[in-house]
């Protein structure tokens, strides 16, 4: 099976309604336009196995205003927030974060990843529907493992097999309060490094993982991000 027809062979199987690859600006990867984060092109390639390779667009934060993101047109979004992708992210989402708030209840697909990677700063980013981002200066919230906390969740087992502990150098650097956060997994500080939360019509998956090039073990890791993918994109919230 081709990369091209991967999303559509498993959407098929699942019976899900998601819209048809029709437009590669339905389906949005969006980072800083500084770097990819740690120089590193694992998103990209997860993305390519889950919408193929020519139904996606890369957009940049630094060139792309948010009511042109936050459009109706725009079915699902990927957010990198992590490395050198933290300070235009959270300007960013600063700035929009109301669109995007709109944006997710009238239907919006949103992944976040956000691994802030400054050694002498913390974060703390609001985000949609009071979900925060924390990042510890001095890297004290930078996690070693992190485990599955409902191994029923699809995101562990499908499209892709997967894991249910993993390891990593680091595995995060970030992680999520907030009274609508519901955890996916957590991390060996007992801190919630992958979330999820229905807003309205819509979803938001939020991830602290750096990228899964740090990860083990392999290629269970970014088995994982593909499915984190898709499950965002495709998941029935009905």
């Amino acid at each position: 099976m081709t990369a091209t027809s991967r999303f559509a062979w498993f959407t098929l199987l699942a019976c899900l309604a998601i819209p048809a690859l029709a437009d590669n600006n339905d389906y949005v990867y969006i980072r800083s336009n500084v770097n990819q984060p740690w120089g590193q092109g694992t998103n990209e390639s997860a993305m390519d196995t889950v919408f193929g390779t020519d139904n996606w667009s890369l957009l940049f934060y630094e060139t792309v205003p948010g009511n042109s993101l936050f459009s109706s047109s725009t079915k699902f979004i990927f957010m990198e927030g992590g490395d050198s992708s933290y300070a235009a992210f959270e300007s960013y989402m600063q700035i929009n974060g109301d669109a995007a708030y709109t944006w997710l209840r009238n239907g919006g697909r949103m992944l976040i990843m956000a691994a802030p990677n400054d050694p002498l700063s913390g974060a703390n980013l609001y985000l949609p529907d009071n979900i925060v981002l924390h990042s510890d200066a001095y890297y004290a919230s930078a996690a070693s493992s992190a485990y599955a906390i409902d191994v029923s969740n699809p995101i562990f087992s499908s499209p892709s097999p997967t894991a249910y502990v993993f390891s990593g150098d680091f595995y995060s650097h970030g992680y999520y309060t907030g009274d609508n956060v519901v955890s996916m997994m957590k991390s060996n500080l007992n801190q919630i490094v992958l979330g999820r939360d229905v807003i309205g019509a819509g979803i938001m998956v939020f991830g602290g993982q750096t990228t899964d090039n740090f990860h083990l073990p392999q290629p269970a890791a970014h088995n994982l991000l593909e499915n984190i993918i898709y499950y965002t994109a495709a998941t029935n919230l009905n």
